[in-house]
């Protein structure tokens, strides 16, 4: 994305360029005017820097940022959430709630977001966090997987262990995503924030792929311990070591991505502004219109519904299907397919049928997509599972791309942020929800009958009850009426966000 377009600077960027061109010659020395000059060089780069719309090296750096914090996510999500609950036989609440851990800590973006607005440090306002973040949870996902071994031999030590490093993983997560989210917001304008988005994004998905096909294939075991049971020594060192890879990969990619991405503090005209809003102004936001409190409350159904099988698909690959660590471990790359081939497709699909069009197809898509797993558990058919692993990611794509367009549209220009603060919310609640949920339900069915199967089945059932509640709910959601019912309201919106 090398920019073309031309510099555009403010008359205070235009003044300070020309008092650098023309100092005092009253002030300088001769013995120093080859440093003054390289002084000047310096400012000049700096402030014609804030002058260029993002460039291509500044996005490539910042892509392998996102990669590097969204890698961290893979091992633990399509992995360890195996490795816990089917071979470990830990409660599937408790695995689900420190899965959740980064979305119920993240709060936490906004208080980051605002100090490093006020607190430069080093002279940078993102770099700082984007380090520490990043290395953060490089470093708190390769912890998990120890972790979760003492949670088994000791489980008291483990889980203040677990409990730890689970939220340095998250603090991690937050801290990193909203600095370089941020840096974004600083460099770019409005067309560039969204290209840069968008390939961010791309990024992620291929590297999720790519990652879970990577752990896939240094989990393989030799032939004599592929019988599964539990966890042979070999096969813990060896998940200790594929974590090992992912850290360094991480880690990497993280210094890389922050070297020199941001100019110094001391060199910008203007301060950056963070874009991040209270949830609470957020939530009475949504208090004033009715057809806002439809739409989050539609938000929260499809995302419990989407996200409370994150921590068990892969479990349940291998207590119904007999798969191996390094079978299960590659669900996420299948379920990546899926969703990256209908997030390019459901763009031309949305312009052509609508968007309400593509989000219900896609819960139709996504419900059976779940139906068939519950029917490949029961049949003991892996070959289909796999299928239906690929079906939910097309679905859950085509709602993706449909919900995010018509959520773009619940907007009002004059109180865009606030809106997106809310939609925001909705987004963290729902995936920390919809884990803990599904760990309450199936340990509840399996406390119940004393078959997890039963426990897999009934949260499956429960989403595709809320994906069809999500269709019922969408039908009577009008972003006319939002937009009139918002022009009403707006004075009172505002004065609300600025108490």
């Amino acid at each position: 994305m090398v920019c073309t377009e031309s510099v555009r600077l403010s008359s205070h960027q235009k003044s300070k360029i020309k008092k650098l061109f023309h100092p005092d010659s009253n002030r300088i020395c001769p013995k120093d005017s080859v440093q003054t000059f390289k002084v000047r060089i310096l400012e000049i780069c700096r402030i014609l820097w804030y002058a260029f719309p993002m460039n291509a090296r500044v996005l490539a750096q910042l892509t392998l940022v996102h990669v590097g914090v969204s890698i961290t996510v893979v091992p633990i999500t399509s992995t360890l959430n195996r490795v816990m609950i089917a071979d470990l036989k830990m409660p599937v609440m408790l695995v689900a709630v420190l899965v959740a851990l980064p979305y119920l800590l993240s709060p936490l973006q906004i208080f980051l977001g605002n100090w490093s607005d006020r607190h430069p440090a080093a002279d940078y306002h993102r770099t700082p966090w984007i380090l520490l973040g990043g290395l953060l949870a490089a470093t708190g996902s390769y912890f998990t997987v120890h972790v979760a071994y003492l949670l088994d031999q000791n489980f008291v030590l483990g889980l203040w262990a677990a409990a730890f490093v689970f939220c340095l993983w998250g603090v991690g997560i937050n801290a990193a995503s909203v600095s370089y989210l941020s840096l974004v917001t600083d460099l770019a304008d409005e067309d560039g924030r969204s290209r840069a988005v968008s390939i961010m994004w791309t990024a992620m998905i291929l590297s999720t792929i790519i990652t879970s096909l990577g752990l896939s294939r240094m989990l393989t075991t030799p032939a004599p311990l592929a019988g599964g049971g539990a966890i042979a020594d070999l096969s813990k060192e060896t998940l200790i070591t594929a974590f090992g890879v992912i850290w360094f990969v991480s880690v990497i990619f993280v210094l890389v991505g922050s070297y020199r991405i941001e100019p110094r503090a001391s060199a910008r005209a203007a301060q950056p502004t963070h874009s991040a809003d209270d949830p609470m102004q957020a939530l009475r936001l949504l208090a004033l219109n009715p057809e806002a409190r439809r739409f989050f409350v539609y938000l929260m159904v499809v995302l419990i519904s989407i996200h409370a099988q994150d921590v068990l698909l892969e479990p349940f690959g291998a207590e119904a299907l007999g798969m191996s660590v390094a079978v299960t471990s590659r669900l996420t790359s299948i379920w990546g397919a899926g969703i990256f081939i209908t997030l390019l497709a459901g763009i031309i699909f949305v312009k052509r049928w609508g968007k309400k069009t593509g989000a219900n197809l896609g819960a139709f898509v996504t419900a059976i997509a779940f139906a068939s797993i519950i029917a490949t558990g029961l049949l003991g058919q892996s070959n289909l599972f796999f299928g239906a692993v690929f079906l939910l990611g097309l679905g859950g794509g085509l709602m993706t791309v449909s919900n995010l367009s018509f959520m773009l549209d619940m907007t009002v220009p004059q109180a865009a942020g606030l809106y997106i603060g809310a939609w925001s919310v909705a987004n963290f609640a729902g995936q920390a929800i919809g884990n803990i949920i599904s760990g309450v339900l199936w340990d509840l069915f399996f406390w119940l009958t004393g078959n997890p199967l039963m426990g897999y089945a009934a949260v499956f059932t429960l989403e595709i009850a809320g994906l069809l509640l999500a269709v019922w709910l969408f039908r009577s959601i009008s972003v006319a009426k939002f937009r009139r019912q918002a022009e009403v309201r707006l004075p009172t919106v505002l004065s609300l966000a600025t108490e």
